[in-house]
């Protein structure tokens, strides 16, 4: 008889083992499920992350390059007003020492322009 009780409380013993693990097999999957829910939607989030950085990333690039073009438009504004002003001073010169300095400096300006509006050209693919 005693062998009879061991067993039956073993296999008694061996179904609520079954109970628990089938309980927590089913209250798990639900768990599953909702972790799994947030991955995609992370996903997601992260697809769309990187869609707008790309975006933003080509946006900045184009401002750079706007802005460069800009400060060169503006180099070359300033250099062709350096080279009025030195004009100016070159008609008013009234000694040949002053005249010469003069002219060194509107052949370096109008150096310098020509070098900026050949750099502005090829930002602008003018030939």
């Amino acid at each position: 008889m005693k062998n009879v009780n061991t067993n039956t409380i073993l296999q008694i013993v061996a179904l609520l083992f079954l109970v628990i693990i089938g309980y927590m097999s089913f209250s798990s999957g639900s768990k599953w499920e909702i972790i799994e829910q947030q991955l995609n939607i992370t996903q997601q989030e992260l697809k769309t992350s990187e869609e707008t950085l790309k975006t933003t990333k080509a946006a900045l690039e184009n401002s750079r390059e706007e802005f460069e073009k800009m400060r060169l438009q503006k180099d070359l504004l300033i250099h062709k007003r350096d080279s009025l002003i030195f004009d100016f001073k070159r008609k008013n010169a009234k000694d040949w020492e002053e005249l010469q300095r003069i002219k060194d400096s509107i052949k370096f300006t109008n150096d310098k322009l020509a070098e900026d509006k050949a750099l502005i050209n090829s930002l602008f693919g003018i030939n």
